[in-house]
């Protein structure tokens, strides 16, 4: 009974968070939740040892309510924004001069490896099916939201770096659409606000994937594992995440979080770890690391 009083604090406790910062009712940082998600296992750890104390509902609702309170502050106070280094600003101001709705870099021929770093802010992402005939190739098709490339390294091993200019921040429409070459080994690290990001992977060779998030949904497909191991690191706040991979692919999925909801078949406990019956034997295989809190985690075997 009193596990279910505090789950019930932080289940409203976010939903209003959610619910008033979509509407524009406040401005909440999420991302600056992250680095206090240890809380959240304060909270389950002070749920063990006052469950059968004497009024120990009253003791947990106030010990609950006070770290929802704590969080509550920091979100709607702290300065701390989606700035990766000087090359975003979301400003809607003269500050956009220099960025572009649409950028890509083009393929060179014996391309093997590449590497992208995305930094984007409050937009909805979606990863073309189809792969690019360009290495990279982003758009932003209403224009809301203005997008910067630099390339970095050399033709044969480039390292991108792509960052995004948010117009009108109100505006509940700024939509990126993304299309990566399927030729090269990708090294992907996404770093992404309140923001949605549907990518479809199966065509894409994918040897490490960091995605580091606030309040995010994402829904992420990949196929067979192309190289020995393909690593995905997943850093979120609150967030729901979705992720596909084939039934015979061989997995591991490490867990550092605190899931409101979790759902994963084919799997099985091993050490402190789920991993599929096949994963000490097969030659390419998934790592899956989930960090974070109040997040919601469904893995499908299709």
């Amino acid at each position: 009974m009193k596990g279910k009083i505090s789950t019930g604090i932080w289940f409203i406790f976010f939903g209003i968070i959610a619910l008033l910062h979509n509407f524009d009712v406040i401005d909440f940082n999420f991302w600056a939740l992250i680095r206090y998600w240890p809380l959240l296992i304060i909270a389950i750890g002070a749920n063990l040892i006052f469950q059968n104390r004497p009024h120990g509902i009253f003791i947990l609702s106030a010990i609950n309510i006070c770290l929802c309170l704590f969080l509550g502050y920091k979100g709607m106070t702290s300065t701390e924004r989606f700035n990766f280094g000087n090359h975003v600003n979301y400003s809607s101001s003269a500050d956009t001069l220099g960025t572009a709705s649409i950028v890509e870099a083009a393929f060179v021929s014996g391309t093997e490896r590449a590497a992208l770093e995305f930094n984007i802010g409050a937009s909805s992402i979606t990863l073309d099916r189809s792969p690019s005939t360009q290495l990279l190739k982003a758009a932003s098709p209403n224009g809301n939201v203005g997008l910067k490339l630099e390339h970095n390294g050399d033709s044969l091993h480039p390292r991108l770096e792509l960052s995004s200019v948010i117009k009108h921040e109100n505006n509940q429409q700024n939509k990126i659409q993304l299309a990566l070459h399927e030729s090269p080994i990708w090294d992907l690290t996404i770093n992404m606000g309140a923001a949605s990001f549907t990518g479809d992977f199966s065509k894409h060779k994918i040897e490490k994937m960091e995605i580091n998030a606030g309040a995010a949904s994402l829904k992420l497909t990949f196929d067979m594992p192309q190289t020995e191991e393909s690593n995905l690191e997943i850093n979120t706040a609150a967030s729901s995440c979705e992720i596909n991979i084939p039934k015979d692919a061989a997995c591991r999925l490490e867990m550092e979080s605190i899931l409101t909801s979790k759902k994963f078949e084919g799997f099985h406990k091993k050490d402190d770890a789920q991993q599929t019956d096949n994963y000490d034997t097969a030659s390419n295989k998934y790592i899956i690391k989930i960090t974070g809190a109040a997040n919601s985690l469904k893995i499908n075997r299709y």
